[in-house]
């Protein structure tokens, strides 16, 4: 072991028998010890030889252009293009996948982790980049009880990227005039929404989720997007989205 683990070691084993024995811990000198940093280890030149060639293949392949952004698309809140056309290529993919139609489909805020698309050439590494969770895409089934519940936390949070069939406002953090389809919510009905399984887990502080009967769609929401943007470009579009006041304050 080294010192410095000892030294931890000590360190516990005397709280631990303070707290056991009602004793007041006693002050203790400690001593620093330097620890090599990534700046200073050499780099393995054997190791080095054997990844070249798998990092030049990954490379070549994050650097494949998938297709080209018609203009840059931004995350913001309540609303905003990037969470529109992330949310509607979800919605998209889960019908394809599941070869039946859903209600809509939502993205929590913070699973998008890059604020832009910026215009241009769109590369397969900023797909990963946007979405580097291995997040599986699933169809949730809940009445519009438990639905509520998901609107009223995506208000609570200032806005979730939802899809094109949903429109609804956030006043004082609150949901109202809920949206689906055209018609308003009906809190008996069943309603097939389209996430992934993060969220259905009951992640994200949605655990109104968790015991709702879902459908594993087997396949990534990463690799869902890859696949998105590619089948746009083979039909001749390039990626877009605009604000459509799915969401209003």
């Amino acid at each position: 072991m080294s010192k410095q683990g000892l030294l931890w070691g000590t360190l516990l084993l005397l709280y631990g028998t303070a707290c056991q024995r009602n004793w007041q811990p006693q002050q203790v000198e400690v001593q620093s010890y330097p620890i090599a940093t990534v700046d200073t280890l050499a780099e393995d030149p054997e190791i080095a030889d054997l990844i070249a060639p798998y990092k030049s293949q990954l490379e070549a392949e994050m650097n494949v252009v998938l297709g080209e952004v018609d203009q840059p698309l931004s995350k913001a809140q309540p609303e905003s293009s990037l969470g529109n056309w992330a949310a509607d290529a979800m919605h998209q993919s889960c019908e394809r996948l599941s070869g039946k139609p859903i209600d809509f489909a939502i993205v929590n805020y913070g699973g998008l982790r890059i604020p832009q698309l910026p215009a241009g050439p769109l590369r397969r590494s900023k797909i990963y980049e946007l979405m580097p969770f291995d997040n599986k895409l699933v169809v949730l089934e809940a009445n519009g009880s438990v639905v509520y519940q998901l609107f009223e936390r995506m208000a609570a949070y200032g806005g979730w990227p939802i899809s094109h069939t949903v429109r609804y406002r956030i006043e004082m953090g609150k949901a109202a005039d809920v949206r689906i389809n055209g018609l308003p919510l009906t809190l008996k009905k069943i309603y097939r929404i389209g996430m992934t399984d993060f969220v259905a887990n009951g992640g994200d502080k949605c655990r109104f989720f968790e015991d709702q009967p879902r459908t594993e769609l087997g396949e990534m929401y990463r690799d869902a997007l890859l696949r998105f943007v590619e089948a746009e470009t083979a039909a001749g579009r390039k990626i877009t989205a605009e604000l459509e006041g799915r969401v209003s304050e």
